[in-house]
């Protein structure tokens, strides 16, 4: 991956474009390892369907960056780019599909939102698309969260611990809300909300679908990355 000398909303925004692309691309490929193995022949269908949707997402996201000065020329290998650890490696059941769905996906759609009348047109292009498929994977998230919450038992003890894991690095995901970089992305129209505004979305969102979930504000970034986002 080639840059020219960025300034620093440019740079936060090829980092946040560029890492959105990875994660998709990672989920793309955990939903798809579930398709086979789902509880139902329903969700089996949906894991697959949702596979495909976000590996488009990334596939079509990564040429964005070329507008921000970054050639990315192919679609990056099982091994390559930089997911979060929650969803880098296969997923250990099925509560902790549901939770990347509704954590992970949650995160990455809630910051799309913000970019839907981005002034990086190409941006707000593909926001809107990646939006209007988003729909179906938040329909089947909710469903599944509320069978779960129905059952009752360990079911949703092992959900509630899976949505706090997930929670721990995606809420981590966007940064700091005092970061310059982002400030000065939003000021120049490129997003319309901040890390703080995102977090808060999804905790909105997630607390009446889970119950008992911390879905704590991340106070230490100390050892934050911004490049990988983690």
């Amino acid at each position: 991956m080639s840059t020219v000398r960025l300034d620093p909303p440019t740079a936060t925004m090829i980092s946040l474009i560029g890492s959105l692309a990875d994660n998709k691309s990672a989920l793309g490929r955990r939903y798809g390892e579930w398709a086979v193995s789902a509880p139902t022949i329903e969700s089996a269908v949906a894991a697959a369907a949702m596979a495909q949707d976000e590996l488009g997402h990334a596939r079509s996201t990564y040429p964005v960056l070329a507008k921000l000065g970054v050639e990315r020329s192919e679609e990056p290998g099982l091994d390559a780019g930089h997911p979060m650890f929650v969803i880098a490696e296969e997923l250990p059941d099925w509560a902790s599909v549901i939770a990347a769905n509704l954590v992970v996906d949650g995160v990455l759609t809630t910051f799309v939102a913000t970019a839907r009348e981005s002034s990086i047109e190409p941006l707000a292009h593909r926001a809107r698309k990646i939006l209007q498929e988003e729909g179906a994977h938040r329909v089947h998230a909710e469903a599944w969260a509320r069978r779960i919450a129905r059952a009752g038992g360990s079911d949703l003890e092992l959900l509630v611990r899976r949505v706090d894991e997930m929670w721990a690095q995606a809420a981590r995901w966007p940064g700091p809300d005092s970061d310059p970089g982002y400030c000065e992305a939003i000021a120049a129209g490129m997003v319309s909300g901040g890390p703080l505004a995102i977090r808060d979305r999804v905790r909105d969102w997630l607390y009446p679908q889970v119950g008992g979930v911390s879905l704590d504000e991340p106070t230490d970034w100390s050892d934050w990355d911004p490049q990988r986002r983690q």
